[in-house]
């Protein structure tokens, strides 16, 4: 038979409920216990004392047969032996049969269906006692010795009446056990019913906690299943006691907040996407030019990684001139379609950013501002170029149109700077020792290395394609007696001007060197030796011009010219020639030039004059 479970206040909460639920098993246990313990105390009340005086009637009964025993075995061996010690056991068996007697009629006495079955067993050991026993035992004293056979007939009367009794005392017996079965039986169908009744309110009870709290339980772990599987979605329906209703109404909260939570982080993630992009974008761009120490390709990487970062129309890479105090565009050459002029440093948004170290930015119409946070339109940032504490220059990024000027494009843009001044100033570094390392310290002209570097490649040139060469040696008329009566600050002096001199003549396509001590050369490209010798003549016109009119006694120079030849390609052969014509020009007066006929194999000279 199905029973409806017994509904619960849906109010309560769920410690309440569980506590009801306890409180009802434990009134069931307890009622369950009290009725078995009474259901024992009953049957040990009444039938425990029937039992007792049974088992002790049953005890006594024995020993009253067994007294008896004593008395016939005793009396008969005493008849047939004389001897007197059989009388012990007649009289010891008196004794236990008093004792029995009154056992049997304290326990069994007063038991209806006992009384007459006892009472007859008693007449008849009193028979036997008073028509045999007693006589027996006066023989002693001289009396005539009774029948042994109507001791014998009495003692056999008296047993088929003590088995009549013992029979009786266990017909009582087994109505005494049937009765405690009956009683157990009644026992176990009370326990019985009991238990059913406990069982079954339990089972109402289960019934009614699995409508109340488990249902809603696993609608609350299958609604967490769903949003560990990513499912948020606040759709349980809060149910159940108190607790369970505010549980689902928090769980449906938290999931509205996780899921705004997960918008959140997924546009965050959009977001971090593009940055990593563009910090991977700045990476592989630091890598491009920090592994070049041409500056020019250095500043143009860094423009083009800017605007493509940045997404700016323009990126211009402004570097500082320490000498001028202004800014110069790093990628400028007469070239390029777009240069610009430089800024002097305090103008202009690049020049403002050089200035003060810090990042400027140009609002609409003009107005240059620092950058404090405040983001606006702006039509350009300037992120000064810093290495250590020192400005090296700055990196202006223009928008075609105003744009806000964000915190992360700015970041970016000045990572981005952060990196490029370090790899520009070690450019810069590079192009400096290596322009020093060609170049003579005195005379700011190429040095002995430079000179041996372009006549391999110029000579080689030559032989290649066929172009004209020529060589020009000069050397300083009487230095040492100049130095020597002037003193050596006067004649390094004198060296700069000449050296100033040959600048001022010489193409761009020349290179003007010193050689060593007073001696200078200049290698004239696609030029003959016949070309080579009026340039020769026009630098030795201006030198003793421009020392006549600044010394007296003036400086004079002999000039060596040689033109290359395809026969002797080396370039220690045109050299030699140059240095020929020049001692032929000394030996000749000095302040001459002389042409050297052709090229001489290479040879060692003793000295200079």
């Amino acid at each position: 038979m199905s029973i409806a479970p017994i509904p619960i206040p849906q109010d309560r909460t769920l410690a309440q409920q569980l506590s009801g639920a306890f409180v009802v098993l434990g009134v069931l246990v307890a009622v369950a216990f009290l009725t078995t313990a009474l259901a024992y105390c009953v049957s040990w009340a009444w039938l425990m004392p029937d039992f007792e005086q049974s088992r002790l009637g049953i005890r006594a009964e024995n020993a009253a047969f067994a007294a008896m025993l004593d008395e016939e075995n005793g009396l008969r061996g005493y008849l047939m032996t004389r001897d007197v010690r059989f009388l012990e056991a007649y009289a010891r068996g008196q004794d236990g049969l008093v004792r029995a007697n009154e056992a049997l009629t304290t326990q069994v006495g007063a038991i209806p269906e006992l009384g007459v079955p006892m009472l007859v067993a008693r007449l008849a050991q009193e028979r036997f006692d008073e028509r045999w026993a007693k006589a027996a035992a006066d023989t002693q004293s001289g009396g005539v010795d009774p029948s042994m056979i109507a001791g014998k007939e009495l003692f056999d009367a008296y047993r088929k009446d003590r088995a009549a009794f013992a029979a009786a005392l266990d017909r009582h017996s087994e109505r005494l056990f049937l009765r405690a079965q009956r009683l157990l039986a009644a026992q176990v169908a009370l326990l019985l019913t009991v238990f059913s009744a406990v069982l079954l309110i339990a089972q109402h009870q289960h019934r009614a906690l699995r409508a109340s709290v488990v249902a809603p339980v696993a609608a609350l772990l299958r609604h967490i299943g769903r949003v560990r599987d990513g499912r948020l979605e606040a759709s349980v329906d809060p149910a159940g006691p108190r607790e369970l209703r505010q549980l689902g109404e928090g769980l449906n909260d938290m999931v509205r907040a996780l899921a705004s939570a997960h918008e959140v982080a997924t546009s965050r993630d959009v977001a971090l996407s593009q940055h990593s992009g563009r910090l991977r974008q700045i990476l592989d761009a630091s890598r491009e030019f920090s592994e070049s120490l041409n500056l020019k390709y250095v500043v143009r990487a860094v423009r083009e990684s800017s605007m493509a970062v940045g997404g700016y129309k323009r990126v211009i890479v402004w570097l500082m001139d320490h000498e001028q105090k202004r800014l110069v565009d790093g990628d400028d050459n007469t070239s390029t379609v777009g240069a610009v002029a430089p800024v002097e440093v305090g103008q202009g948004v690049a020049g403002r950013a050089a200035k003060s170290g810090r990042i400027t930015l140009e609002a609409p119409g003009g107005h240059v501002r620092f950058s404090d946070g405040h983001v606006g339109p702006v039509c350009a940032i300037a992120i000064p170029l810093i290495v250590g504490a020192r400005v090296v220059g700055a990196l202006e990024a223009r928008h075609s149109e105003p744009q806000a000027a964000t915190k992360d494009a700015i970041e970016i843009l000045e990572m981005l700077a952060t990196h490029a001044a370090t790899a520009i100033e070690s450019a810069r570094l590079h192009e400096i020792v290596e322009e020093r390392s060609q170049m003579d310290a005195l005379t700011r002209l190429a040095n002995r290395r430079r000179l041996d570097e372009d006549l391999i490649a110029e000579c080689g040139r030559c032989v290649r394609y066929g172009r004209p060469l020529a060589f020009v040696m000069l050397d300083v008329d009487h230095f040492k007696a100049f130095n020597d009566t002037h003193g050596h600050p006067r004649a390094d002096q004198a060296l700069q001007e000449l050296a100033d001199v040959i600048n001022g003549c010489v193409r761009v396509t020349d290179t003007a060197y010193r050689y060593g001590g007073e001696e200078f050369c200049i290698l004239m490209r696609e030029t003959s030796a016949e070309d080579a010798m009026h340039f020769a003549e026009r630098v030795r016109q201006r030198v003793e011009l421009h020392f006549t009119s600044s010394e007296p006694g003036g400086i004079t120079a002999s000039f060596g010219v040689a033109g290359f030849s395809p026969d002797t390609p080396l370039p220690r052969a045109l050299i030699e020639a140059a240095d020929a014509a020049m001692y032929e020009s000394k030996r000749s007066g000095r302040n001459c030039v002389a042409l050297s006929s052709r090229p001489r194999p290479p040879s060692t000279r003793s000295g200079r004059h």
